[in-house]
């Protein structure tokens, strides 16, 4: 059985990890509607949406890892 201090040390960095991508998601894909809403050419628009497709890409990412360290601790304890 890992050590207590182990598992909530990895808990709380995960769970800040989580936070801060959700942030940093909010963001991107704020400017990224922005920018899609401003462009005038099919490059931008094109542009924009894959902008919005990789912060998705990216958040989907991070939960899953939480989602895994949330599997492994209740498999391990």
């Amino acid at each position: 059985m890992p050590d207590a201090s182990l598992v909530s040390a990895i808990t709380r960095l995960t769970g800040i990890l989580v936070d801060l991508a959700g942030g940093i998601f909010t963001l991107v894909m704020v400017y990224g509607a922005i920018r899609f809403m401003l462009s005038h050419n099919s490059r931008a628009v094109q542009s924009s949406k894959e902008l919005m497709a990789r912060a998705a890409m990216g958040l989907g990412l991070v939960l899953m890892v939480d989602m895994l360290r949330q599997l492994i601790q209740y498999v391990v304890s």
